[in-house]
């Protein structure tokens, strides 16, 4: 969710009778926020122009009677806001130095609206393969458990999501097809039963289908295959065929794992000859 400093204003407390501070933008789309806005929503704002590329990675972040001055709030909630994003791994404060935004790679990981942000903001396959990796680990087990446990709810959950899939490919409709993707997984998960496994999932769903969404875009070919073998392993769901739903998910998360491994290496190589030749210079 994109909160923007216009929609914190509008939760303006009837109480307040301190006059909201005039627009400002210096660097970023930095508008009025009443005292009443709740530091949360003001670290995700903060979120949301580091994701936009306002205080890129490594960046310091403006003093903080600035920041507080621009939002319109107090710098305890400023302050507040801050350590919210400090806990979640999205900023460090150096003293004597200020407050810098850290590395994508060192957020929370299962901090859902964190994840997401480092999904967009991203441009390497580094998560894409780890997110895998991840998925491979333990949806061979969430496959055999829906096996046992589905119902004919669950089916029908499925059998939409493969048919949303076809349609949308065939429309080369790519963010409906990943949505698809990451629907049928969904509804694997729900037939499992485990709501350890559908708590953990859904903490990165986000970011599922936004790297899903990029991964679709580098290969065709593995996109038919997920139709293909979503289809199969469906079937086996149907059929109560434990072990080989098991074997046909393994199958197809690993096909994805060995391809965002590509990816990513390849974008870990361009970054590398990227450095070089700036050192160079």
């Amino acid at each position: 969710m994109v909160v923007t400093w216009e929609a914190l204003a509008e939760m303006t407390d009837q109480n307040t009778r301190r006059p909201e501070p005039v627009s400002v933008r210096p660097g970023g789309d930095l508008t009025s926020v009443s005292r009443s806005g709740l530091a949360d929503q003001l670290a995700e704002r903060l979120l949301d122009e580091i994701v936009a590329g306002v205080y890129p990675p490594d960046s310091r972040l403006p003093p903080e009677p600035v920041l507080a001055e621009r939002a319109g709030v107090s710098r305890l909630t400023l302050r507040e806001a801050i350590k919210d994003l400090r806990q979640r791994g999205v900023l460090r404060v150096q003293q004597g130095r200020g407050t810098f935004v850290n590395q994508p790679d060192t957020w929370a990981p299962f901090d859902s609206t964190v994840l997401n942000a480092r999904a967009l903001l991203e441009s390497g396959y580094e998560l894409a393969h780890e997110l895998t990796e991840l998925r491979r680990i333990v949806e061979r087990g969430i496959a055999e458990l829906a096996a046992v446990r589905r119902s004919d709810a669950d089916l029908a959950r499925m059998e939409a999501a493969v048919a949303t899939m076809k349609e949308a490919w065939a429309a080369q409709d790519l963010d409906t097809f990943s949505s698809a993707d990451v629907d049928f997984h969904d509804a694997l998960l729900r037939a499992a039963g485990n709501t350890f496994a559908l708590t953990l999932f859904h903490s990165v769903d986000g970011a599922l289908r936004t790297v899903r969404r990029r991964t679709v875009e580098e290969n065709a070919e593995l996109a038919e295959r997920a139709i293909e073998l979503h289809t199969k392993i469906m079937s086996a769901v149907r059929r109560r065929a434990r072990r080989a739903a098991g074997a046909l998910m393994d199958e197809h998360l690993q096909e994805t794992e060995d391809f965002t491994a590509q990816l990513a290496a390849a974008s870990a190589a361009r970054t590398g000859t990227e450095a070089r030749g700036a050192g160079g210079r």
